[in-house]
C-alpha cells in the first residue's frame, strides 16, 4: 500500500518561504524552473501555486506523459477492479512515472485548479486530490480569479504606455502659446505618474524588488 503523505501546505503570505516562492515563480524562465527542479519536489507545491494557469499548462510539455508517453491506464481503475489490485497499481504508477516527473508539482497543481480527480495527477492520488480541492478552495478560486485578472492588468499597463507616448507626442509638436504647452505638460507628468503606478503594483505582486 502507498504510503500516506500530507498535502503540502500553502505558505503563510509574507513569510520568507512565501516571498521566496512567489520571486521565484515570477523571476525564473519556465524552462529554467523545470530545469532547476523547482517543480519536482515536495516544496515545488510553492512554486506551482503561484504560477499563472496558461503557464502551468505549459509545463506539461516536459511531464514524463508527453517525453515517454505512457500507458493511460495506468493512471486510472480498472471497471470492477478490487481496490487492493487498485492501490497496488497505482503505488507502482506513482513510483514508476510520477515520482520521476521534473513537473510533478505542477501537473498537480493544475489537476486542482481544472478539478480533475479522477485519476493519479502529479503522483497524488484521487483521494488526496479531492481532499486538497476542499482544504484549498479558497486559494484554488483566488488562482483561477487572478487567471481572469493578469490579461486585464497587463492590457491597462500597454494602454498606459501608450497614453504617455501620445502625450509626449503632443507636448513635442506644441507650438504657439506658452500656457498650452505648460499644460500638455501637466497631462504627460499625470500619464507618467499612472503609468509608474501600474508598474509598481506589477512588481510589488509578483515579488519582485527594487532596483538598487
Amino acid at each position: 500500500m502507498m504510503a500516506a503523505h500530507p498535502p503540502a501546505p500553502r505558505p503563510i503570505p509574507g513569510t520568507a518561504e512565501a516571498r521566496i516562492a512567489r520571486f521565484v515563480a515570477a523571476t525564473d524562465p519556465l524552462d529554467s524552473l523545470v530545469a532547476g527542479g523547482f517543480l519536482d519536489r515536495q516544496d515545488g507545491h510553492y512554486v506551482a501555486q503561484e504560477l499563472p494557469t496558461l503557464q502551468l499548462y505549459q509545463t506539461m510539455k516536459h511531464s514524463v506523459c508527453v517525453t515517454v508517453d505512457p500507458d493511460v491506464d495506468h493512471f486510472y481503475p480498472k471497471d470492477g477492479e478490487p481496490d487492493a489490485d487498485w492501490r497496488r497499481r497505482r503505488a507502482q504508477t506513482v513510483r514508476d512515472h510520477c515520482s520521476v516527473c521534473p513537473v510533478r508539482a505542477a501537473c498537480a497543481e493544475l489537476a486542482l485548479r481544472k478539478g480533475d480527480t479522477v485519476g493519479i495527477r502529479g503522483g497524488l492520488t484521487p483521494e488526496k486530490l479531492k481532499r486538497r480541492r476542499v482544504m484549498e478552495r479558497d486559494r484554488l478560486d483566488q488562482a483561477l480569479a487572478e487567471d481572469q485578472r493578469a490579461p486585464q492588468r497587463q492590457q491597462a499597463r500597454i494602454a498606459a504606455a501608450r497614453e504617455v507616448q501620445r502625450l509626449a507626442g503632443q507636448y513635442l509638436g506644441t507650438s504657439g502659446k506658452p500656457e498650452k504647452r505648460l499644460e500638455n505638460l501637466k497631462n504627460v507628468r499625470k500619464a507618467v505618474r499612472h503609468r509608474d503606478a501600474l508598474v509598481a503594483a506589477h512588481r510589488r505582486d509578483a515579488g519582485w524588488t527594487a532596483a538598487a
